[in-house]
C-alpha cells in the first residue's frame, strides 16, 4: 500500500471523526445528560465546534502533505485525546456512550496511519532520466 493511500485512510477516518464532533456540538448527538453531570455542564458547542475543527485541520493535513513531524505529533495527539477521553469519564454520565465509543474505535485506523506513517521514510521523489 503506497504512502498516498494510507495518508488517504487517515484523512477519511479523521474528517468523519470532525463530522461526528460537529454534530455532537450542535446538539445532533447527545453524549452526556446535562442532568446528571457531576460539576458544571461543559458547552457542547464548543467542545464539539473545537475538536470537529482540530480532527479537520488534521484530514487535511493528511490528504495535502507529508511530513513525519506533523504524524508524530499527531498519534501523541490521538493517545492524549483517548487518554482524556477515560479519565474524563468519571465525571459523565454515562461514564461512556455510543459516541464516545465510536469516535474511540475511529482513531485505531487514524493512530495506525499516523504510526505507520511516522515510522516509515517518505518516498523519495523519482528522477527521469
Amino acid at each position: 500500500m503506497s504512502r498516498r493511500s494510507v495518508r488517504l485512510i487517515g484523512a477519511a477516518a479523521a474528517a468523519v471523526i470532525a463530522g461526528i464532533y460537529y454534530l455532537i456540538g450542535l446538539g445532533v448527538l447527545q453524549v452526556v445528560d446535562p442532568g446528571t453531570t457531576t460539576g458544571e455542564a461543559p458547552d457542547m458547542l464548543v467542545f464539539g465546534a473545537g475538536a470537529g475543527t482540530l480532527f479537520l485541520v488534521g484530514a487535511i493535513l493528511l490528504a495535502t502533505m507529508d511530513r513525519r513531524l506533523l504524524w508524530v505529533v499527531g498519534a501523541v495527539l490521538q493517545v492524549f485525546v483517548a487518554t482524556m477521553y477515560v479519565v474524563v469519564s468519571q465525571q459523565r454520565a454515562p461514564a461512556f456512550e455510543l459516541w464516545g465509543i465510536t469516535l474511540r474505535v475511529l482513531q485505531v485506523p487514524l493512530f495506525a496511519a499516523l504510526v505507520y506513517l511516522a515510522l516509515r521514510s517518505p518516498e523519495a521523489p523519482r528522477v527521469r532520466a
